[in-house]
């Protein structure tokens, strides 16, 4: 058998579905587990340049957490940085870097990967001059291989020549690698590229594990795996897999009971190949995008195609939550609308109704509230659980959920406010909505993570409901604004992490005060009030 390194990068991959909140006793589980089995490289987390700061511990993977870890001594803890978070205006900001990675970095830190694409490589000649300053080894991580050129890879090579760096790693981020392929990568390499090569395998077409074992075979040195494929999309190479095609590895007990707590978390969060996938690795599309419509309730099975085929219409090689996803039906351009909402929300006391289960339990309670304040109540989307004579109005603007709900717009007796005039014509179309039936408020989506709010539109970091109906209640000079059905603020949810910014967003800047929940939440934010 061939000799290789096994990277296991579980912790830091296996984020994006938990939001990369694992616990410190699971994190001291996984290490020990990791060490038995002889496996000596661990890819611990990410080290986001993000100053928020809402996810979990291997989000960031501060020395505040390696202090309070046992390493085993046998086990290469490394970080992944992206190259993204620190090219500012097309030039590497040293300073941001320098928060992440100050001189006096933790020693238990033995590599660092950093995660780019090929024009972003190229730019990195300070970056690289600064790591010098870091006895570690630094690998260089190449996302959407599959869709490299030659050319390309030899401007990459040449340019890593002159650098510092150890390992040329191969990341099939759009898991779309076939073996001829990456034949013709590996043998560009062998001749191009005297040091060692990595590759880091996703399996949406189930060859993760055939397309690292060819590549090993073929003169790859180091391969990345995750305990149940734990990763992005459909995930990675298994680690349990690998383990059988190596006499240096070997799976122990503790690897097998660390396992049993991944596959929990397997069927809890459902990763793994499935036809959506092997669809989106065929039409090029981001695998993040189907893991958002498969983790997502507000879409329905009958529909994962329809909405996937139309995402492979548009370039989605690159997952981005700042623009509209399908710019089949919606327009980008210049933010406008013909609603005014001061004409409807000026001096009222706004009601925003959510789906959380709270709110149906709680009808009586809250159809009195209504009644009592004299509450004039949006419902986000479609969603019913009150009597609909106490809606005054619906906001929907995510564009999967307005092609979702299109039939139950028709039936709808409540007006419902869209960003309509963003919308193509093909959507528009579809929808056959009478103009009495609808208002027309913008929506850009930004990419500064900034809310900014005019008379007709609104310009916000995320497509979700609760931001446009808060837009419209603010532009509308409301008095006041209260909640109900936003149960719970869970670590492990993205969309969570979203709304909870929302919430801070909009309580910080226009209340002086908490914003008002008629039912229990757990979001900090939201002040639960009674009123009985």
């Amino acid at each position: 058998m061939k000799k290789f390194n096994l990277l296991d990068c579980t912790l830091r991959d296996g984020g994006y579905y938990n939001n990369w909140n694992f616990d410190k006793k699971t994190i001291q589980k996984y290490l020990n587990a990791v060490n038995s089995t002889n496996i000596k490289f661990v890819e611990l987390g990410f080290r986001f340049n993000d100053h928020i700061k809402n996810k979990g511990l291997t989000a960031y993977t501060e020395d505040s957490l390696l202090k309070k870890l046992k390493i085993p001594d046998n086990i290469n803890i490394g970080i992944m940085i992206n190259a993204s978070d620190f090219i500012v205006n097309g030039n590497i900001n040293i300073k941001n870097l320098k928060v992440i990675l100050p001189m006096n970095i933790s020693k238990k830190i033995k590599f660092i990967r950093i995660a780019c694409h090929h024009a972003e490589v190229l730019k990195l000649s300070n970056f690289f001059k600064y790591l010098n300053n870091f006895k570690i080894k630094i690998f260089v991580n190449i996302m959407q291989i599959s869709e490299i050129k030659k050319r390309q890879l030899f401007e990459i090579t040449n340019f890593l020549k002159t650098k510092n760096v150890n390992v040329i790693y191969l990341a099939d981020s759009l898991g779309s690698l076939k073996k001829s392929k990456l034949k013709e990568i590996l043998n560009f390499l062998k001749n191009n590229w005297k040091k060692e090569i990595g590759i880091h395998a996703h399996d949406n077409l189930n060859l993760a594990l055939k397309n690292s074992l060819f590549a090993m075979n073929n003169g790859v040195s180091w391969i990345d795996s995750t305990i149940t494929g734990m990763g992005r999309g459909p995930g990675n190479l298994k680690t349990e897999e690998i383990l059988k095609y190596s006499i240096l590895y070997k799976k122990t007990e503790k690897f097998k009971d660390v396992l049993k707590t991944f596959l929990k978390l397997k069927r809890f969060y459902k990763w793994g190949s499935n036809i959506y996938y092997k669809i989106a690795a065929k039409k090029k599309i981001h695998p993040t995008y189907i893991q958002k419509i498969l983790n997502d309730d507000r879409y329905k099975k009958s529909e994962y195609k329809k909405i996937i085929y139309e995402l492979g219409a548009s370039d989605t090689s690159k997952f981005n939550p700042y623009k509209l996803i399908n710019s089949a039906y919606f327009i980008s351009n210049k933010p406008k609308g013909t609603f005014v909402p001061t004409n409807i929300f000026k001096k009222k006391n706004i009601l925003i109704l959510g789906s959380g289960k709270n709110l149906p339990i709680n009808t009586k309670k809250i159809q009195k509230i209504i009644k009592l304040k004299k509450l004039f109540v949006i419902a986000l989307n479609t969603y019913q659980s009150l009597n609909e004579k106490f809606i005054n109005l619906r906001v929907s603007c995510h564009p999967f959920r307005i092609m979702s709900d299109m039939k139950k717009y028709q039936n709808l007796k409540t007006k419902i406010v869209f960003p309509y005039s963003m919308m193509g014509k093909n959507l528009k179309k579809k929808l056959q909505l009478k103009k009495n039936k609808y208002y027309d408020y913008g929506l850009q989506l930004n990419s500064k993570q900034k809310f900014v709010i005019k008379k007709n539109f609104c310009s916000l970091p995320f497509p979700l409901a609760i931001g446009y109906a808060f837009s419209l209640a603010v532009a509308g000079k409301a008095k006041s604004i209260k909640v109900a059905g936003f149960d719970e603020y869970n670590k492990s949810d993205n969309n969570q992490d979203e709304t909870d910014q929302i919430f801070k967003h909009f309580s910080s800047k226009y209340f002086k005060n908490k914003i008002i929940s008629l039912t229990k939440t757990k979001f900090k934010t939201l002040k639960y009030k009674t009123y009985e």
